[in-house]
């Protein structure tokens, strides 16, 4: 009895202690709305530079590193555990050691974006100037590198598409019942993703899947 109650003054205080912590980091960000989540243990560095929108969340186990450029993950978008974020990288100069320009921290930086309703697995690397497109799904272990088209499916590393969530007219469907009109995507754009990243590809991605 005496060691459950302890056990339970315990969790409470440090529960207490993570709350204040956790209020106080808030106040830091570039931006985080009311609604928005991110859970500890989580290791942020240029926190001033993060931004996260309504009621999106990342789960614990998270590595954001935007001291010199952006990470903003937009509206109703997740990202499960073990997210690592990396907006810059560190140049290499002929003639020059790397390692003199990394302990001085120059770095060559471009914004994340994520945009709304993506899903991101555990273990997924966002590498710099990635723009992850609205409805995409971001299958666990993958590392960006390079843009995701809108409602894709990519995994790998590099990831690659190997599917859509929806078809293109299943796509328009789904943003009439989400979207006001002059936010919806156009359906051109999609038939020229789905063709460009999925319908020419098939046998490659077929192989790659097996």
């Amino acid at each position: 009895m005496i060691n459950t109650l302890k056990k339970n003054f315990f969790l409470s205080a440090l529960h207490s202690i993570y709350q204040n912590f956790f209020f106080a980091k808030r106040r830091k960000f570039g931006y985080i709305h009311k609604s928005a989540k991110i859970r500890f243990p989580a290791l942020i560095k240029g926190i001033q530079n993060v931004y996260i929108y309504e009621n999106s969340h990342i789960m614990g186990s998270s590595k954001i590193i935007s001291s010199k450029a952006k990470f903003i993950l937009k509206k109703n978008s997740g990202a499960a555990e073990g997210l690592t974020v990396i907006t810059g990288t560190h140049p290499y100069k002929v003639g020059e050691f790397f390692i003199i320009d990394a302990a001085k921290d120059i770095q060559v930086a471009k914004d994340i974006i994520v945009e709304e309703d993506v899903w991101i697995g555990t273990n997924v690397t966002l590498l710099p100037g990635v723009v992850v497109g609205r409805g995409s799904i971001i299958a666990s272990g993958s590392i960006c590198r390079n843009n995701v088209p809108p409602y894709a499916i990519v995994q790998g590393n590099v990831a690659k598409v190997v599917g859509f969530k929806f078809s293109p007219d299943e796509t328009i469907i789904h943003e009439e019942k989400l979207y006001a009109p002059e936010e919806r995507l156009d359906l051109e754009l999609l038939q020229i993703n789905y063709e460009k990243h999925f319908i020419k590809r098939i046998k490659e991605i077929r192989n790659n899947l097996k």
